[in-house]
């Protein structure tokens, strides 16, 4: 009997692979669970701005179904932006999602795959579209034709339709291309964009008191008496109208089952994800040090600063831990054996330490 994966077994793994966003990871868990049990799984579409972790959660989905055993059958997944399903003529050209799927069925089984396992695999699918904010109905007040064409395009293989597939699989007298009907509503869709201007839009509304929503007031007791502090986050205030007059269609985004907000990252996330991320800058310089006989070691403190200079960009999120880490480091990269702050520990190995004054340094000049 296959093993059962609850959402709280897929959270537990997913936590592992993204730092922060909780509670979008928890919603992710269950979709992921309904798809693999079979049931009608809805489709997520994601908001955050970049760098808090939509294309990490969506890569590390499709490493869930590698890690575990007996979910072979939803293994293929592809990852696109939604405006790459625009041909070079301009039309909407929805088959290439397909095709990529296709190529990914081929890959996975060697190239061996028939048309019966490649009609399962598609079926059994995930897609992942990012960057679903570039297609709206209007951009800069204008009307956007294509993202309305774009939309409703989706929208029909979200609501779960059949299409035909021409694959590079030929029949048995080898002349002809199988064609295959593909059933869209086995499949997952899982969606997200930045949607930037989606924050201002709803801070605006409510500023200017244009329905019920209010902000909320937190009061504070100081030396001058209590003192009202105004907050606002989007995953609180969001109502679906707001997507509206975005310039998503009312169509679809009823299609969505789930839409999940991410959280902007705060100085705790980016610390952890500096120390445990895979991908993170700090981790990658420890294997190019350590390629060296390095070893590279970083304090609190410095992590606390370097996190702090992040944070001055809201908009880019994990990903300005990049380019603020790589002034730091730049420097020490060519001849490291020389540099300042590299000691020698208790069996003799060289030590590069980034202290607190190495990041102020260098973030000052």
């Amino acid at each position: 009997m296959a093993k059962t994966y609850l959402p709280v077994d897929i959270f537990q793994y997913l936590s592992g692979k993204v730092l922060g966003q909780e509670d979008v990871l928890r919603k992710i868990s269950v979709a992921v669970y309904k798809h693999i049990e079979g049931l009608r799984s809805g489709s997520v579409l994601m908001i955050g701005n970049s760098g808090t972790g939509k294309t990490t959660i969506m890569k590390s989905i499709q490493q869930f179904y590698n890690d575990h055993e007996g979910l072979d059958p939803f293994k293929i997944m592809t990852i696109t932006n939604a405006n790459m399903l625009l041909d070079q003529e301009g039309a909407i050209n929805t088959i290439r999602l397909f095709k990529n799927l296709e190529n990914e069925v081929m890959a996975a089984t060697g190239f061996k795959a028939t048309a019966e396992e490649m009609k399962e695999y598609i079926e059994n699918a995930t897609v992942c579209i990012d960057e679903i904010d570039k297609i709206s109905s209007k951009i800069s007040g204008k009307v956007n034709p294509t993202g309305i064409s774009i939309q409703q395009s989706l929208l029909t293989l979200l609501e779960g339709e059949t299409i035909l597939l021409e694959t590079g699989l030929y029949d048995e007298d080898g002349k002809r291309k199988i064609k295959l009907p593909i059933d869209t509503s086995r499949m997952l869709f899982i969606c997200g964009g930045a949607f930037e201007e989606l924050y201002d839009q709803v801070y605006d509304l409510i500023a200017r008191h244009g329905d019920d929503r209010v902000f909320k007031e937190t009061a504070q007791l100081g030396a001058q008496g209590i003192r009202y502090k105004v907050s606002f986050t989007l995953k609180d205030s969001l109502k679906l109208s707001d997507l509206f007059t975005y310039g998503m269609y009312p169509q679809f985004i009823s299609r969505f089952s789930t839409i999940a907000v991410l959280d902007n990252l705060g100085k705790r996330d980016l610390k952890q994800i500096m120390l445990q991320a895979d991908d993170s800058p700090f981790q990658y310089a420890r294997e190019y040090f350590g390629s060296m006989g390095i070893d590279l070691m970083i304090t609190d403190d410095a992590l606390d600063l370097i996190a702090t200079h992040a944070l001055d960009d809201l908009r880019i999120g994990a990903r300005a831990l990049r380019e603020v880490f790589g002034r730091i480091i730049a420097g020490y990269e060519f001849d490291p054996y020389r540099a300042e702050g590299i000691t020698k520990n208790g069996e003799g190995k060289p030590v590069l330490t980034i202290d607190r004054n190495t990041v102020a340094n260098h973030l000052t000049r």
